[in-house]
């Protein structure tokens, strides 16, 4: 039988949320490992050869690219995307009381624009 019905289940998109901010968190901490973790000092690869500082700037290159592009850009991402979870989570939410209120009212559902 066909049911024109739709049920969101609040629990997993709770989980979800939950999830996203232990990826979150588990992100910042690389990020901080890149930031500080990753220092090469003058003079830790040899002294008095060109290639010393190339290797030096090419590693400051490197690790700014992937502070910047690649973790922030993901740090970002993640964190939009639990953002938008939990306004789901709350809509549908809101949206299952004003329902359930409704019903026992004997009213029509309030249906609230979330944009």
């Amino acid at each position: 039988m066909a049911n024109n019905s739709y049920r969101v289940d609040l629990d997993r998109l709770d989980e979800v949320v939950k999830k996203l901010n232990n990826v979150l968190k588990d992100m910042q901490g690389a990020s901080g490992k890149a930031k500080s973790g990753t220092h090469l000092p003058e003079g830790a690869l040899g002294k008095d050869f060109e290639e010393e500082r190339e290797l030096r700037q090419t590693h400051g290159d490197m690790k700014e690219f992937i502070e910047k592009y690649v973790l922030k850009k993901l740090e970002d991402l993640i964190d939009d995307l639990q953002k938008k979870t939990t306004k789901t989570h709350g809509a549908y939410q809101d949206q299952e009381q004003s329902t359930s209120n409704a019903l026992k009212s004997g009213q029509p559902s309030a249906h609230k624009n979330y944009s």
